[in-house]
């Protein structure tokens, strides 16, 4: 047998259609694929290296740039018009 190489592996996660719905919204209000959403969360968390647009958001945020400001994760929902 010839061994193969991958250089990604996939991976399915279960979870109830409501919390994917608002993920993919958080992923769109930061410009990115639900993908990327994932594993950036992931390294930043679980790899701990953050990354230099991470590195950013942490400067502008300390500086107050750019910040929507909610109440909660429904009014940032709502924010975004979603449903």
């Amino acid at each position: 047998m010839t061994a193969h190489h991958c250089e990604n592996a996939r991976m399915t996660i279960d979870m109830p259609f409501d919390e994917h719905k608002k993920l993919k919204a958080m992923a769109a209000f930061f410009g990115m694929s639900l993908k990327d959403l994932v594993l950036s969360c992931l390294r930043d968390r679980l790899l701990n290296e953050p990354n230099e647009k991470t590195l950013k958001a942490f400067k502008d945020t300390d500086e107050g740039n750019g910040l929507v400001r909610c109440k909660d994760f429904n009014d940032f929902v709502d924010k975004l018009g979603i449903k």
